[in-house]
Formats: C-alpha cells, sequence, structure tokens
C-alpha cells in the first residue's frame, strides 16, 4: 500500500515546487540556481528531477520535497505535511482515529480561530493608533524609542482599560462567546464576582487583555496565532500571553520569527533575546535575524526550529542573574538540540602507543591513528550585554557598537571560563582548583587539539598552575569517558580503502558517476555476508534504514554510539528520517521509556513506518550487548557511506558538465569538494573494517 507521504511526492514535483521561490536554470541533469540558504553570487544549489531530490554543494544542505518546505518556511514535518498534502489534494489522517467529520470540523475550528484573531489584531492596532485612551500606550512606546513605521510594521496594538471592549466588537461582527474564549481573548465571568467588576453588557464574559501594549504573535507562516501584553503603569503580571489555545502553545514559539526567517537565513546567524521590546528595536536598528522567547526559556522546540535556518546561534539575553541563568540553560539546549558529527582527531603519541601495546605483532612501527570524536554541529556563543542594561537600552545607546558584539560574539568556551569562574578567588588554592574543575570538561569537548591546547594555556596562566599538571588531568578525564572510534590510517588501510571503493562501486551499480564501471574484484568481508538480518552485499537503503529505527526503537541506548556517524539528512526515506529526527529529539532529552510513548508524538502518516521498522528486526537473529551496539555501529556507518556515494555520483556529473561547459572554476570547486567527499569515504570505509 503506497503511503501518504509517498502519494504526496508523487503528485509534487521537486523541481515546480523548489522553482515557485528559486530561479531554476537548466543544466545537463539537473536544474542549477542560488541557494536560498546562503549568501552565493555563483549558483551551486542543484534540483535533480529523476531522484526527485535537491542539494547546495556550497553549504552542503539537501534532501526532497518534504525537506525543502521544512527549511524554507521553518515548518516541522506534521505542518510540512499538512501543507503539502493540501496541495496535492490528498488527505492525511490525524492521530486519534478521529473520522474525516471530526477532522473537518477541527481544521474549520483552527481556520475560524485564525480569524478572529486578525480581527482582534485590527482592532488592537487601530486602539493603539487613534484611540484617546492610548496616549499613555503611545507615550510609553515613544520613550522606548520604538517608530510609527515599526508600530505599523509589527502590527502593536493597544487593548484599552475596559472589561469588555473588545468582546463586543468581536461579538457584533458575529463569534460566539465560545470562539472567543476558546481562541484565548476572553475569559468566563466568575459567578460570584459582583456584576460591576466585570461589565454590565459582557454577558459572561470579559476581556482576557486590558490596559496593555499588544504584541501580535505569529506563526512561522506570519498567521497571527496569539497575542503578548505589556502592563501599563503598576499593572501585574508585567507581561501577559495568551493562554493555550488550539493554535498557540508559547514554548513552541520564538517572537518575530516569520520577519527574522530570511535575514536568518542570509546571516547565517540567528540573535535571541528575551523580550518583545528588545526583538523589535532589534529589528529596528536593522538586525533583523533577532528572535525572543516568549515568556519562557529557550526549548527543544524552539532549537527544533531555528536549526533548520542556522546552525549559528547567538544569545543576547538579559546581563541579570535571571538573564545569566537563561543563557546558561539556553546553551544546554543548544548543545543538545543540534545534530552530532563525527571530526576526525588525532591522538596523541601517548594514546597511539597504547593503543600499539594492544596490537603488538601486527605492526613493527608506529602508525598513524586518529579517533572519530563527537561534535555539536553548530556555532553557539553568547553576546555580552554591559551591565544593567538590556539589549534594547545598549542598541539605542550605541548601535554600533551592538552590530560589532553581534559581529564578533564571545565564543562559547570563553564565556565559560569568565561565567564559570565569577565568584570564585583565583588566588585562593580551593577556588583555582574549583576553577579547573568546572572548565577541564568544557576544554575536553573540543575536538581541535591546538584550540585545546590554546585553552590549558589560558587555564593554566588564570590560576598559575603547570600546563603539564592540567594536561594530565584533562588525559584522564578523557580517558574516562572512552567515546568515539578510533581508526588506523596505515598502508595497509589505504589498500583496504581501494577495496572497500570497489565494494562502493558494485553497492551503487552505477560506477563512480564518470562512466566507469569500476573493479569486478571482490572485496573481502572478515565475516559471513548474513550478520545482523541484512545482507551486506545489496545496497537497499530502505531496508538499512528501516533496521537502524527498529535498533533504536527497541534499544534506545544504542542512540549515544549513531548519533555521531548519521544525521537525518543521511536517509533517504522521508519518513525514516523524519523518525529518526523524533527519536533523537527526544531521546537525548533524557524522555523515557521512549519507545513506549513514541506512537502519541509521531504524525499518523509515520506509523506504518514504525510497525515496518520494529518487524525488520524480528527478521534478523537474536543480539545484545556488544553484538547490539556493533549492529547499530554498522548499519550507520553503511548509510552514510552510501550517502556520500550519492553526492560522488551527482557530483561527478556536475564535473562533467562544468568541463563540458569550459567552465574551469567550477570544475575546480567540484573536484576540492569530491576530495573531501574522498576523504570522508576513507574514514568511513577504514571504520567499516575494523568494526567487521
Amino acid at each position: 500500500m503506497t503511503s501518504v507521504i509517498e502519494t504526496i511526492k508523487a503528485k509534487i514535483d521537486v523541481v515546480e515546487e523548489i522553482g515557485l521561490v528559486v530561479a531554476l536554470q537548466k543544466s545537463g541533469k539537473s536544474y542549477r540556481g542560488l541557494c536560498p540558504f546562503h549568501n552565493e553570487r555563483t549558483p551551486s544549489f542543484h534540483v535533480f528531477a529523476d531522484s526527485q531530490s535537491w542539494h547546495c554543494f556550497g553549504c552542503n544542505e539537501g534532501g526532497d520535497v518534504f525537506t525543502f518546505v521544512e527549511k524554507y518556511q521553518g515548518l516541522e514535518f506534521r505542518d510540512a505535511l499538512l501543507y503539502l498534502a493540501e496541495k496535492a489534494g490528498v488527505s492525511v489522517e490525524e492521530p486519534g482515529g478521529r473520522d474525516p467529520e471530526e477532522e473537518r470540523a477541527l481544521h474549520a475550528e483552527r481556520e475560524r480561530l485564525r480569524k478572529l484573531n486578525e480581527d482582534a489584531l485590527l482592532w488592537f492596532h487601530q486602539m493603539l493608533l487613534r484611540s484617546k485612551e492610548a496616549a499613555e500606550a503611545r507615550a510609553y512606546l515613544q520613550s522606548r524609542g520604538i517608530t510609527t513605521e515599526t508600530v505599523v510594521a509589527f502590527g502593536i496594538g493597544y487593548a484599552p482599560e475596559q472589561w469588555d471592549g473588545l468582546s463586543k466588537y468581536l461579538l457584533a461582527r458575529g463569534y460566539s462567546e465560545r470562539e472567543l474564549v476558546r481562541g484565548g481573548l476572553a475569559r468566563e465571568r466568575d459567578l460570584g464576582k459582583a456584576t460591576s467588576e466585570v461589565g454590565k453588557d459582557g454577558g459572561g464574559i470579559y476581556d482576557y487583555f486590558r490596559h496593555r501594549i499588544i504584541f501580535p504573535i505569529r506563526d512561522m507562516r506570519g498567521r497571527v496565532i496569539g497575542f503578548g501584553g505589556r502592563a501599563l503603569g503598576d499593572g501585574q503580571p508585567k507581561y501577559l500571553n495568551s493562554p493555550q489555545t488550539p493554535l498557540f502553545e508559547k514554548n513552541t514559539v520564538l517572537y518575530a520569527l516569520d520577519m527574522a526567517r530570511d535575514a536568518i537565513k542570509q546571516a547565517g546567524q540567528v540573535v535571541i533575546v528575551e523580550g518583545y521590546v528588545d526583538a523589535v528595536i532589534a529589528h529596528q536598528y536593522g538586525t533583523k535575524q533577532t528572535v525572543a522567547c516568549i515568556g519562557s526559556a529557550i526549548t527543544e522546540k524552539h532549537i527544533a526550529q531555528l536549526k533548520k535556518l542556522t546552525k549559528q546561534v547567538t544569545l543576547a539575553l538579559d546581563p541579570d542573574a535571571a538573564g545569566m541563568a537563561a543563557t546558561e540553560h539556553g546553551i544546554e539546549e543548544a548543545l543538545k538540540g543540534f545534530d552530532r558529527t563525527l571530526v576526525p582527531v588525532p591522538l596523541s603519541a601517548g594514546e597511539s602507543r597504547k593503543s600499539g601495546d594492544r596490537e603488538k605483532g601486527r605492526y613493527s612501527e608506529p602508525r598513524g591513528m586518529i579517533r572519530l570524536e563527537e561534535q555539536v554541529d553548530a556555532e553557539i556563543n553568547v553576546l555580552q550585554l554591559p551591565p544593567g542594561e538590556d539589549p534594547d537600552e545598549f542598541i539605542r545607546r550605541d548601535v554600533e557598537a551592538w552590530r560589532d558584539k553581534v559581529q564578533h560574539p564571545v565564543p562559547l568556551i570563553d564565556y565559560f571560563f569568565e561565567a564559570r569562574t565569577a565568584g570564585l578567588n583565583l588566588k585562593q588554592p580551593r577556588d583555582k582548583a574549583e576553577a579547573a574543575k568546572r572548565l577541564l570538561p568544557v576544554i575536553g569537548a573540543i575536538s581541535d587539539r591546538i584550540r585545546r591546547d590554546a585553552y590549558i594555556q589560558k587555564l593554566a596562566k588564570m590560576i598559575s598552575m603547570d600546563e603539564r599538571s592540567l594536561n594530565m588531568e584533562l588525559q584522564r578525564l578523557l580517558r574516562g569517558q572512552k567515546s568515539g572510534i578510533t581508526a588506523h590510517f596505515t598502508e595497509r588501510s589505504s589498500q583496504r580503502y581501494l577495496e572497500g571503493e570497489a565494494e562502493s562501486k558494485r553497492d551503487n551499480g552505477r560506477g563512480d558517476g564518470a562512466g566507469n564501471t569500476g573493479s569486478t574484484r571482490q572485496a573481502a568481508e572478515p565475516h559471513d555476508v548474513r550478520t545482523f538480518g541484512l545482507d551486506r552485499n545489496r545496497l537497499d537503503r530502505v531496508k538499512w534504514e528501516d533496521y537502524l529505527i527498529g535498533l533504536l526503537l527497541t534499544n534506545p541506548e544504542l542512540s549515544t554510539h549513531v548519533c555521531g556517524i548519521i544525521n537525518d539528512g543521511d536517509f533517504a526515506g522521508t519518513d525514516t528520517r523524519e523518525l529518526y529526527r523524533i527519536f533523537n529529539s527526544i531521546h537525548q532529552r533524557g524522555s523515557s521509556p521512549l519507545f513506549q510513548s513514541l506512537e502519541q508524538v509521531v504524525p499518523s502518516a509515520l506509523l506504518a513506518t514504525l510497525e515496518r521498522a520494529r518487524k525488520s528486526i524480528e527478521l534478523g537473529p537474536p543480539l545484545e550487548g556488544a553484538g547490539l551496539e556493533k549492529a547499530a555501529v554498522q548499519c550507520a556507518t553503511r548509510l552514510k557511506r552510501a550517502r556520500l556515494l550519492q553526492l560522488n555520483t551527482e557530483i561527478q556529473y556536475l564535473v562533467r558538465e562544468a568541463s563540458e561547459a569550459g567552465n574551469a572554476e567550477a570544475v575546480q570547486q567540484y573536484q576540492q569538494q569530491l576530495l573531501d567527499i574522498h576523504r570522508r569515504l576513507r574514514t568511513i570505509n577504514t571504520a567499516m573494517r575494523l568494526q567487521g
């Protein structure tokens, strides 16, 4: 049975969909244009009609039509599914087994609430611009430096000090009291209160927002889903947000993200501030890649949206104690929320000797080695503000200094050096030891050995301690972590890589993409071809993806061994890619037990894939302990390798086309990318041989 996802993909052509927002030109077997996800002058963004996929060889983003819609519009998979299903005329059932009539009723209600919010926005906005009652509100906005143009651009409004002003307006337009309450714009009257408290003519409801500056909150597509109200005078609470509604959930929404989306992609950076006014002023003064949290700390759902747009997150939260705590929390969420990649790190001479000791008899001379370490695939940094100044105050006082800090934020490690030693007396032995205890794990997370050594030197100077002693303690910590895969690079490894390339060409079935069929020599396998339920000599990526998902579903602890090898972009299947993303997102945050509740968090369109993945495990031999870990690592490594081979083939086509067109510069660029892919393939093939 064809899944709803495949039905949608069959009806929506990826070239046509992307062509709506990117100017594409036919170029051989692909269509080429300027990448919408990063700044470039020479097109490196390609759409492949044959495979219904796209890839940018400049920023290395890629995928299918679902991936493009998610990334370009900043949507979660569920929303992208509904958007594309509507375009394709395909019905999508939501979880819960609701019948079509109920689904249509829920959809109609959501659309009705969106219209309700739009009408409320117009009323609030006109009240601010024209009402005499809004004089205090206009004066407040002027005192905060917000211009009339900005008020109009953001649709800022005012809720008058009346119990039922908005309610009477909306009721007169045909909305019901239930709709106003359901949409978070009114509350039901407490019958125990005096009538005079809630207004004589308000019926059974009264306005939720009163005597407040109103900031409309929009989703990624610019639709109003809620409001934030800033109290005037001594009103409490100072900020009041819409309650949770069918449209609004505050811990999933970032204020001004709809207006910042394109700027984030162009700047390759997002700046996160704490308040509505901070974000509004930042936009007004040109830092349009700025968003704000809404009444809560940064959450995993915020990061999930942002990582579709950029890998650089700059936190510019208030400099008070609460702001510093929020910064630490934001850093933690960002570190958990972004994907991991494997980074090759040369081992020290001491580490190499220890590994060599374990393999005595195999080699008689020193061998080069690396460790494949996990690294967060993002740049997280901090924009440190002057003491006592919120972002909007700092921007208005010295906009050039603000812009310089945005362009040159403090790297995360340097921020930790300052934040985690605050309050310590670094002249006292006890505090010196405490500083080392707090900072050595941070330094140990740095994969680049040169940067790591530089920070060891910095710490040694800070606490007046010998570098050698700090290095010894750092190595002790690193040995305790025991993470990563160790790989030897020798002449023997080079021969293994050549054998791996021959096997790759057989797996690919298309040669190297340049017309070469490759060697027919059989690459030696260290074990029988049937190792953990799948044929190692067949490159059926769907079955391998199902098998990996099945392993993770039944053994969530395997995630730590897999997430550094593969990311969701390495999955060929739309359904398996999204399941892996959901699994990885939840598991990294310690949700337990994941496999018992996954059905409740995935779209119904993925439930069949969920069951298919579980059944794929039943077809293989039972595994446990080291066998499970080995199977997961082998499967993830093989899928990563398949993705690299696919990229290799695509770039070979592009090299040929550029060569035939006489574009020497493009040929050189593509060949450089091929070298990088081949380097990564060498690492992968070496790891695969070591895995067995």
